[in-house]
């Protein structure tokens, strides 16, 4: 693989950073400078790391079935998870305007998980690979024993 490809997802979850990062500041700009920043630090890394995390949970979700229900839950069970995550850093943090900060990044992450979903949900399934394909229990059924090599 090239650098490049594999650079991708860093570039993305910076460039996402910055800019909800510059958002918090916005949304906080009327408070003093530890709040601010903390506000910052705290968008910028939950921007940084959620980018990349959604899209995981995501696809975890869709390779346990497609069905409606699959759909729904992958396009907004991990966002829900992901907006509890970030009210409650920010709590914790300190953040003056917690809903002010993380409503733009919310709603775009909702977007974004619903987009992300329809697109996986019209591509054919990825096959799984040789680990995933093992059995589930090593336990085989009547009639299935394997064969010994002696």
């Amino acid at each position: 693989m090239s650098v490049k490809k594999n650079g991708r997802p860093f570039l993305i979850g910076v460039l996402a950073g910055a800019i909800y990062g510059l958002w918090a500041a916005y949304a906080n700009w009327g408070h003093d400078l530890p709040h601010v920043a903390r506000a910052v630090s705290a968008q910028f890394a939950l921007s940084f790391c959620s980018t990349s995390f959604l899209t995981l949970v995501i696809e975890l979700v869709l390779r346990r079935g497609r069905s409606l229900p699959h759909l729904i839950f992958a396009a907004t069970g991990p966002h829900a998870a992901m907006v509890t995550l970030f009210m409650t850093v920010h709590w914790l943090s300190g953040t003056p305007n917690v809903l002010k900060t993380i409503t733009p990044s919310a709603m775009i992450g909702l977007l974004f998980c619903i987009a992300y979903v329809l697109k996986r949900s019209h591509e054919p399934r990825q096959e799984l690979g040789p680990a995933a394909a093992a059995p589930r229990s090593f336990v085989e059924p009547p009639g299935h024993e394997v064969a010994s090599g002696s």
